[in-house]
């Protein structure tokens, strides 16, 4: 359990206000990932969201639901002072029942739905992966649409192998409807993939409203497929090779509208306090 003083301690971080030499300042608000505390929440729900709320949080993104119906959820939420604006939803479960998903969601008090991952047979997407999917995601993001959610696609580094003049990537995007599927962009998996995550945030100006905020162990293997990549292998922002800062201030001139923290080190409550306190040195 965390006293007052670590908590009065790490809350700074989330208002931001992050400065540089060149004068740019990064105000928005950052929540977490609750799958950063997967292994606590495992244990102790309760809990694991009792110590999101006194790291500072009071936003979160969540996804499994730990055997709690979508009402039980929302009230340990609710209980803590926290607020979920987006869900998680595998790719099964939308294709099942897109409805059912949208009343989680509503449930939980989200707006944002956010597929998971798209299904592959090789290591990683081809073009006609992407053309399937977009048929499937323009449908389910329609349908969601008309509930009152935004449908994102959680991008995960297995998308970017050329294809024509650009990658599989930028065929997905092209083919996805914009009022009806936008992105959530992973600065981890973006990097991991081999782009810029400032440079693609420009590039597609306003498809990424959900921004993932994470970095990469130093000497970590990059491009191959996420099934290679070793939990450690997330680490506490700035001591790995993500442009963070760059990221983040694209981020926000771009239209992103809700930051997750997340970690996915297998004991992330550190790596978390280290990166709340890189974040608070922006400023």
């Amino acid at each position: 359990m965390i006293g007052r003083r670590a908590f009065l301690a790490a809350a700074p971080a989330l208002a931001w206000g992050a400065q540089a030499g060149d004068g740019a300042r990064f105000r928005a608000k950052v929540g977490i990932g609750i799958y950063s505390l997967r292994y606590l929440a495992e244990k102790d729900l309760a809990g694991t969201l009792r110590l999101i709320r006194e790291l500072g949080f009071d936003e979160v993104e969540s996804g499994e639901l730990y055997g709690r119906t979508p009402a039980e959820f929302a009230k340990l939420l609710a209980a803590n002072r926290l607020r979920a604006t987006s869900y998680m939803a595998a790719w099964e479960a939308l294709k099942r029942d897109t409805g059912k998903v949208g009343a989680e969601a509503r449930a939980l008090g989200a707006r944002y739905v956010v597929c998971s991952t798209i299904p592959h047979s090789a290591r990683h997407l081809t073009g006609d992966d992407a053309s399937a999917a977009a048929a499937m995601l323009n449908r389910w993001g329609e349908r969601l649409l008309a509930d009152g959610f935004t449908l994102c696609y959680h991008t995960h580094g297995t998308e970017f192998d050329a294809l024509g003049e650009g990658t599989v990537f930028d065929k997905l995007a092209r083919e996805t409807e914009a009022r009806y599927v936008a992105y959530e962009m992973d600065i981890f998996w973006i990097v991991y993939g081999g782009q810029d995550p400032a440079r693609m945030l420009r590039q597609y100006r306003g498809r990424f409203p959900l921004m993932h905020v994470k970095d990469i162990r130093k000497g970590t293997k990059l491009g191959g497929s996420p099934a290679d990549v070793l939990e450690d292998e997330s680490v506490a922002l700035g001591t790995g090779i993500v442009d963070v800062r760059a990221a983040l201030l694209a981020a926000q001139e771009c239209g992103v509208r809700h930051y997750y923290l997340e970690d996915e080190a297998v004991d992330a409550v550190p790596q978390i306090r280290q990166s709340l306190r890189f974040l608070a040195g922006l400023r």
